[in-house]
């Protein structure tokens, strides 16, 4: 699992390049190219990873990284055991498919803001299905009008105000791309085993490096503590548990891998200010 720089096959006569995911489970592992990604996930759930942060991902989600920006969608363990392929469509495109200075002109200053943003990684919140649709419906278009829907797209994200920067820095940058398979590898493992126990000597492990080393690197990499990242993950997962389910706050506690409910509550209060029964609460009144 060694590929963190990932170069699109893509038709260099085209302005951008369309591509549909049917597959038992996404499997690209944490990786970052050339092109911004314009991403809708149509059928699929699990954990996002994107620059130095993670969060859920499901359903109708839409999703926009910039060139550069490490990225993985990483499904739950066993999702493939299940009865649905996950399924997604993308759109791939270079910052100057429209020409060197095409987010500097008056009019789309709006969307190059949104361009500028998506260095962090950005969710649309709530994608409308008329924008889904014309995003899955771009295959079957041509020539001019595959570009007009592409850019009319565009210019409805642009003009959104429920966007979410997902990212606080883009921290494991090109330069280091010799260094991202440790981070991969790491993140793979928190995302295939956070609902057991984690432990540093594994951890450091699969890093190839000595405990003390890998916490130093583990932090630098990514501007958090190991523990942090492993809780992170964890209340990710709580919160689509205590959304979509009716399973009581023991029962969610130790779905995501905490022995000890006291110690949940408080990591779930640091990480979204709030308890577990109020976020529950306040998701069910929307």
């Amino acid at each position: 699992m060694q590929i963190s720089y990932e170069k699109l096959i893509v038709d260099e006569k085209s302005l951008f390049h369309f591509q549909e995911f049917v597959q038992p489970r996404f499997t690209s592992p944490f990786h970052l190219h050339d092109e911004f990604e314009l991403i809708a996930i149509l059928k699929s759930h699990g954990k996002l990873y994107v620059g130095n942060n993670v969060t859920n991902f499901s359903d109708g989600n839409l999703f926009l990284f910039s060139p550069g920006l490490p990225h993985c969608f990483y499904n739950t363990r066993g999702y493939e055991k299940g009865d649905e392929m996950a399924r997604a469509v993308g759109v791939y495109f270079k910052k100057d498919f429209l020409g060197s200075d095409f987010f500097k002109r008056t009019e789309v200053s709006q969307l190059g803001r949104l361009i500028g943003k998506s260095e962090f990684g950005v969710q649309v919140i709530n994608p409308s299905k008329k924008i889904l649709n014309k995003l899955i419906n771009l295959k079957k278009k041509k020539n001019l009008e595959r570009l007009g829907d592409l850019l009319l797209i565009l210019n409805e994200l642009a003009g959104k105000k429920t966007i979410k920067l997902l990212s606080t820095e883009n921290l494991i940058a090109a330069g280091s791309l010799s260094e991202s398979k440790v981070i991969n590898d790491v993140y793979r493992y928190v995302a295939e085993n956070f609902q057991r126990e984690i432990t540093f000597s594994t951890a450091s492990s699969v890093a190839n490096m000595q405990r003390a080393a890998f916490c130093r690197y583990f932090k630098r990499k990514t501007k958090k503590k190991f523990t942090e990242f492993v809780n992170e993950t964890r209340i990710m997962h709580a919160r689509k548990l205590l959304a979509e389910t009716d399973k009581t706050i023991i029962e969610v506690a130790f779905e995501c891998g905490y022995k000890n409910t006291s110690y949940f509550n408080r990591q779930f209060r640091i990480i979204c200010n709030t308890v577990s029964s109020e976020f529950r609460d306040q998701v069910r009144q929307r």
